[in-house]
Formats: C-alpha cells, sequence, structure tokens
C-alpha cells in the first residue's frame, strides 16, 4: 500500500491481519482508524440522501455570484483537475492550503528556478543534506530514516556514521536538530537573510557573522558532487522575497551540485500545485475572472476582506487551520464540505457531502513532495467518491 499521511507518500506498507507494518504512527491511524468520525450527507443540519445534498450544493453555486473553489491537498489529481475545469467554468477564485504553506517554495521548482531531485537519488548519493526550517521528526517521521540522514544507498553504503553530512538550520532547537550529532552542524538563525548574507560574504573572503558555520557545510559540500537542501515553513516564513535563496542555490552549484526539494505538506499538495500551474502558470489564489494569481485571491484574503458569497470546501478543515477571526467569517457565507470526516467546518456548513479516504477507498495519482507521481491503491472501493461527487457537481452547473 501507499500511505496518504503526508507528502512521503511511503510506498512499503504492508497491513496483514490488521496489522499495519513499516508505517510511521499518523499513517497506521490512517489505516486502523479510517471507518471512525464518518461524515453523513446534510442539508441545513438534517441528514438526507448523497443525491440531495449534490443538488443543493450545485443550487448554492449556481445562485452564487463569487464562489471560491478551496482545498483539495488530499485528493488524487484526477479530482484537482475537475476542481480546476469547475473553477474555470464558474469563472471564479481557486486555492488550497498551498497560499500559506510551501506554494511560494514549489513554484520556484516548477519555474526551475532551483534545480531538484528526486527523494530516490537523495538517498542513493547525497552526502551534505540540509534541513532549512523544516522538523521531519514531527511533520515527515520517515523522512530521515528511508531517504537521507540515516539509509544506506547506492554510493552510501556508510549511512550518517561516514557518508552523510547533516545540517539543521532553525529558529530553536528542534528534535531534528538534537539528532545532528555525528557528522552534522546545527545552526541556530534569528534571521535565515543573514546566513544567506553570511554564504556570499564567506565566498567573497569578507567577514561574517555565521563564518564558522558556512565554512563547515562549504568545506563539506567540497567532498562530494550530490547534496541537497530541503525547504520547510521556517525558510517561507523567514524570507520575504526567496530571490536571494534562489541566489544563493545557484551560487552553491558553483561549488557543488546542490539540489532542492521542499518539503513537510499535505500528501497531494504538490499535485494540487502542478495541475493548477499546468493550466495557469501559476501553483494557488487563482482568479480565472481576472486570468491571474494575486496575494489577494488567496482563500484566507478573500474570507477576510469579504469577496464571496459562497465556498466549495473539498478535503481540508479551514476552521481548523485558519485564524478564528478569517475562520468565523465562514459561518457568513454558504458552506459546502466534500470530506470523508466530520469536521470542525463541516458542523457549520450549509451542505456537507461524505466521500471517500485516498489510498484507502479511492484510487488514483498523487505527487510526492519531490514531484514524482504514483498511483494510490486501495484497500476498499467505494461508489461515492471525490471524482463522483465532483463530476455530478460539473454536470449539473
Amino acid at each position: 500500500m501507499i500511505c496518504p499521511g503526508c507528502s512521503c507518500l511511503c510506498d512499503d506498507i504492508e497491513i496483514i491481519d490488521n496489522v499495519v507494518r513499516n508505517a510511521c504512527r499518523r499513517g497506521a491511524e490512517l489505516f486502523l482508524k479510517y471507518k471512525e468520525n464518518r461524515a453523513t450527507p446534510r442539508v441545513n443540519g438534517k441528514e438526507v440522501d448523497v443525491d440531495k445534498a449534490i443538488e443543493a450544493a450545485i443550487d448554492i453555486l449556481k445562485d452564487s455570484k463569487n464562489p471560491a473553489i478551496y482545498g483539495f491537498d488530499t485528493t488524487p489529481v484526477e479530482v484537482q483537475e475537475l476542481a480546476v475545469k469547475l473553477a474555470e467554468k464558474l469563472n471564479t477564485y481557486i486555492d488550497d492550503n498551498s497560499s500559506f504553506c510551501l506554494g511560494d517554495l514549489v513554484e520556484i521548482v516548477l519555474k526551475k528556478e532551483v534545480p531538484t531531485t528526486t527523494l530516490d537519488d537523495v538517498r542513493d548519493y547525497a552526502y551534505v543534506i540540509m534541513y532549512w526550517g523544516a522538523n521531519p521528526y514531527q511533520s515527515l517521521s520517515r523522512h530521515m530514516s528511508r531517504y537521507t540522514y540515516y539509509p544506506r544507498g547506492k554510493e552510501r553504503q556508510k549511512g550518517y556514521e561516514e557518508d552523510r553530512f547533516l545540517v539543521v538550520i532553525d529558529i530553536r532547537r528542534s528534535e531534528t536538530s538534537m539528532l545532528a550529532k555525528t557528522n552534522a552542524r546545527y545552526i541556530i538563525v534569528k534571521n535565515d537573510l543573514e546566513l544567506i548574507d553570511s554564504f556570499f560574504k564567506y565566498m567573497e573572503g569578507k567577514p561574517a557573522k555565521y563564518a564558522d558555520d558556512v565554512a563547515a557545510i562549504i568545506r563539506e559540500l567540497k567532498k562530494s558532487n550530490f547534496n541537497v537542501i530541503f525547504g520547510g515553513l521556517g525558510l517561507k516564513y523567514g524570507l520575504k522575497d526567496l530571490k536571494p535563496f534562489i541566489d544563493l542555490v545557484k551560487k552553491l552549484n558553483e561549488i557543488s551540485p546542490t539540489y532542492f526539494i521542499p518539503t513537510g505538506f499535505h500528501a497531494n499538495m504538490r499535485g494540487f500545485n502542478e495541475t493548477l500551474f499546468e493550466k495557469t502558470g501559476f501553483v494557488n489564489k487563482y482568479s480565472f475572472r481576472e486570468n491571474k494569481s494575486d496575494k489577494s485571491f488567496a482563500f484566507t484574503e478573500l474570507l477576510k476582506n469579504d469577496l464571496i458569497d459562497s465556498a466549495l470546501i473539498v478535503g481540508t478543515d479551514p476552521v481548523k487551520s485558519l485564524p478564528f477571526e478569517v475562520a468565523l467569517k465562514l459561518k457568513k457565507i454558504k458552506t459546502i464540505v466534500i470530506d470523508p470526516r466530520n469536521s470542525l467546518t463541516s458542523r457549520i456548513a450549509d451542505v456537507v457531502i461524505p466521500s471517500a479516504i485516498s489510498g484507502i477507498e479511492q484510487g488514483g495519482t498523487m505527487v510526492r513532495c519531490d514531484g514524482v507521481r504514483v498511483k494510490l491503491e486501495t484497500i476498499e472501493e467505494v461508489e461515492v467518491n471525490d471524482y463522483y461527487v465532483m463530476n455530478k457537481i460539473l454536470e449539473g452547473i
């Protein structure tokens, strides 16, 4: 089985006699408890059959002057493609969690502003491994053990004792930083731009704030022809502008081949980014009405500024993830939720349509954080899944 618990999309999961093997705690719970807390079809708080709930959703979208479509980071690419078609048909907004998560980092990869690679090649060839503003110990439990610091690869047979050099860059002492002991470097930064500036100054022979750390990293980079930086939320929010980071990656590549992979997001967030990018040239916060992407088209901004009168929310829980004062705005508009589980958002929704859990009850394609596409398997196939519901809505509009 492939685990849809995070963007690692681990492909070595075995389920035998109700025992889940190889999965992390999050993945194991997903497989063992997928029948719990399931959503039921509802319209205005009353239980109805699925088709009536879908009809109610269609009516809301038809009557809406400014609808928004949001979510899809846990649904297959095939469903995301339908979402983009629906947004285009409605001539309206579409966005996902990546607008406040790692969409910007995915975008510089898709635009080929930085070189990238695959997790499999990282496992086989990478020597210097940098986690910049990322804490995989918490967010991607098997990332380090499967692909980076610990595993033996084709050209890295001695593991972290000799064949890996770990760099952890963060503003605080994370769990991942505590692992940076053997053949490793941990750097506490107050300002990411200062560290980037230190790299440039050191390479120019000038005094630099983080000179000792930079010297150690560059010394290790020169030992290998394959190195990687994993960028997380700390990197995104630590920089107002990604250009200095892009310039740094290019400069490091003059010393030794250094690749970049965004890391630490929902199972198929990158799938959404790639799907929308292929259609529009942008990864999120897009308006088909204006034919462009803009910060003001992010779902949070649309809510905050009272620019939408309805929302179709699929496979995500904005009441849980958005700032409270923004999430409260959902109660003022017509809200449709398509989700396999009950959520805080489904509690306040006008229409709730239950769907299937990707990788357990519905198949399809997902895109790993490194851009590798994988095909999901299922434990049991259900008829009413995200593809079925989105198709019905598209037909009804």
